[in-house]
């Protein structure tokens, strides 16, 4: 509101009005000794692996854990031959005879060549596992942005509320006045503009809270959403105060890391396993004839091979060189991820310093609110001064709490990333069994 006001009002009036604001600033000000800011452990974990993106890593993990028994068992399979045929004898005496055959052979999987399939299922369940490390990660990552998205828009619609306390009572103090006849109307016009526009800064926190709410449990339904209406205040980043330490936490359990590096494992077996196939294929078997109309009868051993030709050698040579970009690109993505941890990190303690810059701004308001409001019970000021440095307070309080969250969720994404904060390791067995 821009116009200014200078009046008494009666002291009943006033008390009511400093004891309201006061209590919604003692309210915003409020640092318990602890906090429920975050979602309960148990609660997280259950939603983290019933979210739709571990549920489909899941899956594929399952998938992998098949092909890789498939891979230790072998393709191998044996093959079943039979023949009919009739001999035609045209020299004297002639004759014809009936003749039949089958034959039973399977090909050999030599030593090397199963050694190079089981290396091969090994490292398909590893990158299965990291796979889903990497997933219920990010869907740990997605879980921090919305919940800390909701506890905003849940502190903002708080804090307007106050506001919108704040400007009624303005306007019953202006009421006042005008029926003591010692204001002008268009004071009532200006305090009614005010609340107006509080009013519509509500709803729109409202709307957004709700819309937050949603986004919330859209993507994890059974997650219970209470938190503290107070926080406490955001602590350093810890980690020794180190960013080195950091960083080497952060790559000791950083699933896109290894999944990166099982890929290239992947590719590399995979290359040993065409090496093996570039050697002759032995094919055995035993095979049963009953010639001259059952007069001669053939039990023997069969022995085959097939000779490798060039497209084995190149299709080695493409898988080898597959292998060699994954490790490069796996390189460089340690480089990149330890220059985002070390980043992050240096964020982190930076929001901390901005939120005490803000909250020692927000007292100076509130402090200056204070003398304001005690210069009216004192007949030495103007109401109107009084209520707006109130509510410049509360719009200090709202810039301090979003500080504030920007440094808890901060924080809470290192330890998340370090794995801190929720179970996020998996192996295989884990992967499988988890509910």
């Amino acid at each position: 509101m821009n116009a200014v006001h200078r009046f008494a009002i009666p002291q009943f009036k006033l008390a009511n009005a400093v004891r309201t604001l006061s209590l919604a600033l003692a309210w915003a000000f409020a640092v318990p000794a602890t906090a429920d800011y975050l979602p309960d452990p148990k609660a997280a974990e259950t939603a983290l692996w019933a979210s739709p993106s571990v549920a489909q890593a899941r899956g594929e993990s399952a998938a992998q854990a098949l092909r890789g028994q498939s891979l230790q068992q072998g393709r191998e399979e044996w093959r079943l031959d039979a023949e009919v045929d009739q001999r035609r004898i045209q020299s004297t005496p002639s004759d014809n005879f009936a003749e039949w055959g089958v034959a039973l052979s399977r090909p050999l999987r030599m030593p090397g060549r199963a050694e190079a399939d089981r290396a091969l299922a090994g490292a398909l369940d590893a990158r299965a596992a990291a796979s889903l490390g990497e997933a219920l990660h990010e869907s740990g990552r997605q879980l921090l942005t919305l919940w800390f998205d909701w506890l905003n828009q849940s502190s903002q619609s708080a804090l307007w509320q106050a506001q919108r306390q704040l400007a009624e009572q303005q306007l019953a103090s202006v009421n006042a006045r005008i029926r003591l006849g010692e204001a002008a109307h268009s004071g009532r016009v200006a305090a009614d503009a005010a609340l107006a526009q509080i009013r519509l800064q509500q709803q729109q926190a409202a709307t957004r809270l709700l819309q937050a709410r949603n986004r919330l449990l859209a993507q994890f339904p059974g997650l219970p959403l209470t938190a503290d209406a107070t926080l406490p205040p955001p602590p350093p980043p810890g980690f020794g105060g180190s960013a080195e330490t950091y960083v080497s936490t952060v790559l000791e359990h950083n699933h896109e890391l290894f999944r990166a590096r099982r890929q290239a494992d992947v590719l590399q077996a995979e290359a040993r396993k065409l090496a093996g196939q570039r050697s002759v294929d032995p094919t055995v078997g035993v095979f049963y004839r009953n010639e001259m109309g059952g007069n001669e009868h053939v039990l023997g051993l069969g022995l085959g091979f097939t000779l490798p030709g060039g497209a084995r050698r190149t299709d080695q040579q493409a898988a080898e060189q597959l292998a060699v970009t994954a490790r490069d690109a796996a390189i460089r993505l340690e480089q990149r991820l330890r220059a985002d941890a070390r980043t992050d990190y240096e964020t982190a303690l930076a929001q901390v310093a901005n939120w005490e810059q803000a909250q020692q701004a927000a007292q100076a308001l509130a402090e200056s609110a204070r003398l304001t409001a005690r210069a009216y019970e004192l007949g030495e000021g103007s109401l109107d001064q009084a209520l707006l440095n109130r509510r410049l307070a509360l719009e200090g309080q709202l810039a301090a709490q979003q500080t504030q969250l920007d440094a808890l969720a901060a924080n809470a994404r290192l330890k998340l990333d370090a794995h801190q904060l929720w179970p996020l390791d998996v192996d295989s067995d884990h992967a499988h069994a988890h509910p």
